[in-house]
């Protein structure tokens, strides 16, 4: 995905070749172009050194070094070349987002294709990889809004129907978890309505319990009267 969007970018925008371009780039280009990353590396390796301006040398390199799982220094290349990259630096954070999305550090894949698509905001393959690493994440919102810039942008991708049924399942799932979360609240609800019911009927009765209490006590307190006097018998 990565090597043939930065090579199809790359045919598009008709970047023109160095003048400056030494011996080993251009062995290193001919044997990336063959597939050949292990080959290509070496070479690319020594055209950085050559010729530190060679933004498409930092570029090879950075790619021959995800083809073969080097992740890491894939990124170091992609940083280091970043100051060179004059017309590339969205291909340049494109591929740092491709080798931590490999990583699952989602996170960081996320912040990287958020570059590239501020460098080229009308460029179709960050809004579907940054979908791809929001989708890890659980953000199913936002990468839905990504889905749906990528099909604007290309909508003859060839996983177009993929990409709305994923779109679709999502939003049956966010309608059924809101219908969840919904029910959940009402249940809440009539639970605390019907505690608060309780505690309403155990006051009244209480309440009722005093007043008959009260009531019983003034009764008792009353003194009987005697009309007959009592006599001491010696």
């Amino acid at each position: 995905m990565a090597r043939s969007a930065v090579l199809a970018l790359l045919c598009l925008t008709g970047i023109a070749v160095v003048s400056a371009q030494s011996a080993s780039f251009a062995q290193g280009e001919r044997l990336f172009l063959e597939n050949k990353p292990l080959e290509a590396s070496a070479l690319l390796e020594r055209a950085t050194r050559e010729t530190p301006s060679n933004e498409k040398a930092w570029l090879y390199l950075g790619i021959c070094y995800q083809q073969l799982g080097r992740h890491d220094e894939a990124v170091a290349v992609f940083r280091k070349g970043l100051p060179s990259a004059l017309s590339l630096s969205h291909v340049f954070y494109f591929n740092m987002g491709n080798s931590f999305l490999a990583q699952g550090r989602n996170a960081f894949a996320e912040e990287m294709f958020g570059q590239a698509i501020q460098g080229k905001p009308d460029w179709a393959p960050p809004f579907l990889n940054r979908a791809n690493a929001r989708m890890a994440q659980e953000k199913y919102a936002d990468a839905v809004a990504d889905y749906t810039v990528y099909l604007s942008i290309n909508p003859s991708s060839p996983q177009a129907e993929s990409i709305r049924k994923v779109i679709d399942l999502i939003g049956k799932t966010q309608a059924a978890e809101a219908a969840r979360k919904a029910a959940e609240e009402a249940r809440k609800l009539a639970e605390e309505q019907a505690r608060q019911a309780l505690l309403a009927a155990v006051a009244d009765s209480l309440r009722q319990s005093a007043e008959g209490t009260t009531s019983l006590s003034a009764g008792s307190g009353d003194v009987q009267g005697y009309s007959e006097d009592f006599t001491l018998e010696d």
